[in-house]
This record gives structure tokens, C-alpha cells and sequence, in this order.
């Protein structure tokens, strides 16, 4: 098993820039995420996902630098608190058309996933 790495945490002084939503507009839906830091530091991801025009979509995404190397991982841990509804956690390598996905549930209160990667 390799050292755990960070590599995102979210500070009062996180430059939040670099974070993308990309909603179902893209595809004609309605749907309208959002993303601000909140004072105590948290990445927020909020919004309505709306089924009008075969839409039903909006994520968060973060494009890591290159040089980032995931290969010797066999988890990603997320630290959330989401709001009880399904999510999907997913990796696209560099220049690659697909993705691994995990889908998972939260709770409602803070919470630590484990997403298995191997």
C-alpha cells in the first residue's frame, strides 16, 4: 500500500477557480449547478437538476495537472456532507474518452467515502 496523498483540500483561501461546472445545458436540459467556497473553507456544490428537454445532469469538475500519477492507488477517500441523493465520483485519464465511475449514496451529515480504484 502506497502513503496517502491529498489532492484537493478546500481552504478559506482555496482559489476555487480551476473548479468546472458543466450542466445538462450543453445538451439543451435545464438543469443549473453551482460551486462557491464557503467561509469556513468547504467547496460547495449546489443547485437544481431539472428533467425538462431530456436534460438531468450537472457536475463538478477538476482537471489535475499531468503530472498528477494515480496508478499505485487503490482508493480514493472522499470527506462530504452531502444531502442524502446518489452521487457519482468519476476519473477520466488524460486524453481518454471514458471514465471509472462509483456511485454512492450520502446521508445528510459529514461523511468519509471510500471509493475503491485499482
Amino acid at each position: 500500500m502506497t502513503d496517502p496523498a491529498t489532492l484537493f483540500d478546500f481552504q478559506p483561501t482555496t482559489d476555487a477557480s480551476s473548479w468546472l461546472i458543466v450542466d445538462d445545458g450543453v445538451m439543451g436540459g435545464r438543469s443549473d449547478g453551482h460551486f462557491t467556497l464557503t467561509e469556513a473553507g468547504h467547496g460547495r456544490f449546489y443547485g437544481h437538476v431539472s428533467l425538462e428537454n431530456n436534460g438531468g445532469f450537472s457536475s463538478l469538475r477538476h482537471d489535475f495537472a499531468p503530472s498528477r500519477q494515480f496508478t499505485d492507488r487503490t482508493t480514493f477517500v472522499l470527506r462530504l456532507k452531502g444531502d442524502g441523493k446518489k452521487y457519482q465520483f468519476r476519473v477520466q485519464p488524460t486524453g481518454q474518452g471514458y471514465s471509472y465511475i462509483y456511485e454512492f449514496a450520502t446521508s445528510g451529515e459529514w461523511e468519509t467515502i471510500e471509493v475503491p480504484f485499482g
